[in-house]
């Protein structure tokens, strides 16, 4: 009994150790300070579910992996995969992990649990990427051509789907911090920094704007969990230093222009390192925008492929902050290898060519290998943002459906096609060329310190859709009324209050105002003032750009509110812009009141309590005016045709 005793007590006493070092393990192993990452699909920029359509549809989705190793014993990809009802149960579908297959699924079974988690092999030595890819071979009947006349060849993969990925080692590199995802990091700024600092701290919120395009940006006074990015005195040594701590990656950057501009550097050349891929050259961005051209690789797209059957499309995104401006005579230049289509026993190809929905050009590719055109792209049709799609339709003759199909393999050369445009159009004063216009030097002038939040959000905005960050000067403007108008700048952002600055603007905040339809005469916004109002107007002096965010009433905290939700990509409020001016009210919480005005002579009117407008009036009694004229007219041709008209009288006698 004694012996079952001690035994007892040896057996607690190795439990006490082993939850002892488990613990210490726990605290101190890389587990502990970096934990396993979650990076979603829709985290890396699937807002929507993905359709693949298709007999043999196929998507491919990369992500960095951990610089110092993965451990494969706990890193997964979960994918959730809903097949269509009407496919047949034994269609497939084959989840490969850089380009080995780690996963076999059955159309019947994903019925069942549409739920399935692929693990990740151990990568090879030098291995950059994490490259997935789902390849479903889907049929209804044992013919395709059948299947694919009735449109239900579909597989979703579901936007919930995600990485999760455990490093080996935790990576302190500044390009460690660089390559990850973040659901959000902070800059944390002095409570009260000098021009220099506060100059530095503009650049910095602006170049992780443009690094982290998904990730929300905070401006912050103070540490916080989770990823930062800390600001410490321009004599911060060494300039740039990663480090990581229980409460989170820290990335600390002296406030200094050289250690802003590393940074970026750093980004650039970490985003250049993977395996089997030799960079002899980095294409030099500002000569390729003098010669007016852009090709597909400078676009980041690099020979994309085509491979199966049906109607299939290669999409290219671009916008006009990398075009460097609203372009004129812009043109698209198209070099496409293909295996040749018979049309000799029935199959046949056609291409297509649309921008952002509307069809352009039709091609019969029936027989060729390689098309090279260049397709004029109308300037009327582009957006902020455009898509250049090109679609392929491949019908396979009724003798060719059966058995085995020879799938079309369709491949576009990025180096010789692009985009082409012989210059620039002046800029037309609305809120959708921006960002393409704010090329060259900026300034940012403050009416206050205290408005520096406010200037670096909307700053920031405007870096994360450009084709590279904006990197201002910064101004404190003096008290005293300001010469806005003149300086040796490009453009120009300035943010004060309604008493500091005094331009010519959509809207004047002198007094009054309101927002009307000139068409039925109803007032669309009155600023009265009891009420506090956020508003960001852009309009032009001397030609140059200019954004101009201030408010109506009382808070100033309202263009903090209000270019915070411009910089925050989870509201897309960026991305929405329309007309010259922004308002955003004080009683939304969520910003959900924020709207877009076209204030140019072809939109709205404005009209001020206690002024009179002559254009508004003139405008809103057009009709009484023209019917009065006409009177007049009329009235004028009478008389002179009675003048005219009268019978000669006999003359008197003498």
């Amino acid at each position: 009994m004694r012996d079952k005793q001690e035994g007892v007590k040896v057996t607690q006493k190795a439990r006490q150790w082993a939850l002892w070092v488990a613990g210490l393990l726990w605290c101190c192993g890389p587990t502990a300070v970096h934990a396993a990452e979650v990076i979603s699909l829709q985290r890396l920029g699937y807002d929507r579910s993905v359709l693949l359509q298709g007999a043999n549809p196929r998507l491919d989705i990369g992500i960095p992996a951990p610089l110092n190793g993965l451990d494969p014993e706990a890193s997964f990809v979960q994918l959730r995969l809903d097949p269509s009802p009407v496919l047949k149960p034994t269609s497939t579908v084959r989840v490969l992990i850089n380009e080995e297959l780690m996963g076999l699924f059955l159309v019947r079974d994903l019925r069942q649990e549409p739920v399935v988690r692929v693990p990740i092999p151990s990568l090879a030595a030098g291995e950059r990427f994490i490259t997935l890819s789902v390849q479903p071979f889907l049929s209804i009947s044992d013919d395709i051509c059948a299947d694919l006349n009735t449109g239900n060849l579909l597989l979703t993969v579901g936007r919930d789907s995600f990485f999760e990925l455990a490093p080996l080692v935790p990576d302190a590199t500044v390009a460690g911090f660089l390559g990850r995802l973040y659901p959000q990091v902070t800059l944390v700024v002095p409570a009260n920094p000098s021009s220099e600092t506060a100059e530095a701290a503009l650049w910095l919120y602006s170049l992780l704007s443009h690094l982290f395009p998904q990730t929300p940006i905070l401006w912050s006074n103070r540490p916080k969990q989770g990823a930062q990015v800390i600001l410490e005195p321009a004599n911060f040594t060494p300039h740039l230093q990663h480090q990581i701590t229980p409460e989170g990656s820290r990335l600390r950057v002296a406030a200094r222009r050289e250690a802003i501009l590393a940074l970026y550097e750093e980004w650039k050349r970490a985003g250049l390192v993977s395996r089997g891929i030799q960079v002899t050259r980095v294409a030099d961005l500002e000569r390729a925008l003098r010669a007016n051209r852009l090709s597909l690789r400078e676009l980041g797209i690099v020979d994309p492929l085509l491979r199966g059957f049906g109607s299939q499309s290669l999409v290219f995104n671009f916008n006009l902050s990398q075009l460097g401006g609203r372009p004129r005579d812009l043109a698209a230049q198209l070099d496409v290898i293909m295996n040749p289509v018979d049309g000799r026993v029935g199959d046949r190809l056609t291409g297509y060519v649309f921008l952002n929905g509307v069809l352009l050009r039709t091609y019969n590719l029936t027989g060729r290998t390689q098309l090279n055109e260049t397709v004029t792209l109308p300037t009327r049709l582009l957006r902020r943002f455009n898509q250049l799609e090109l679609r392929f339709d491949y019908g396979a003759s009724p003798g060719n459906c059966q058995g085995s199909l020879t799938p079309l393999t369709l491949q576009v050369r990025s180096d010789s096609s692009g985009l082409l445009w012989s210059g620039y159009q002046a800029p037309s004063g609305e809120l959708q060329e921006i960002p393409a216009v704010l090329q060259g030097s900026g300034r940012v002038g403050l009416g206050d310190p205290q408005l520096l939040p406010a200037a670096a959000y909307l700053v920031g905005a405007l870096s994360r859709l450009a084709a590279r960050p904006l990197l201002p000067t910064l101004e404190v403007l003096p008290k005293e009324e300001a010469n806005l108008e003149t300086g040796n700048f490009a453009w120009q952002v300035i943010v004060a209050g309604p008493d500091q600055v005094e331009l010519n603007s959509p809207i004047r905040l002198g007094s009054q105002f309101e927002i009307i339809n000139p068409l039925n005469q109803q007032v669309a916004l009155a600023a009265q003032p009891q009420e506090n109002l956020g508003l960001l107007q852009y309009f032009l002096l001397k030609g140059k750009p200019n954004l101009w965010l201030s408010w109506w009433g009382s808070d100033p905290a309202l263009a903090e509110r209000l270019s915070r939700g411009l910089a925050d990509p989870r509201t897309r409020l960026a991305n929405q812009l329309q007309g010259n001016v922004l308002t955003a009210y004080a009683a939304a919480p969520d910003l959900t009141q924020v709207q877009s005005w076209d204030l140019t002579p072809a939109g709205y009117r404005v009209r001020y309590r206690g002024r009179l407008n002559w254009q508004l009036l003139l405008w809103q009694y057009r009709f009484w005016l023209v019917l009065l004229l006409a009177i007049l007219l009329a009235v004028g041709a009478w008389d002179t045709y009675r003048r005219l008209a009268r019978r000669p009288e006999p003359p008197t006698p003498s």
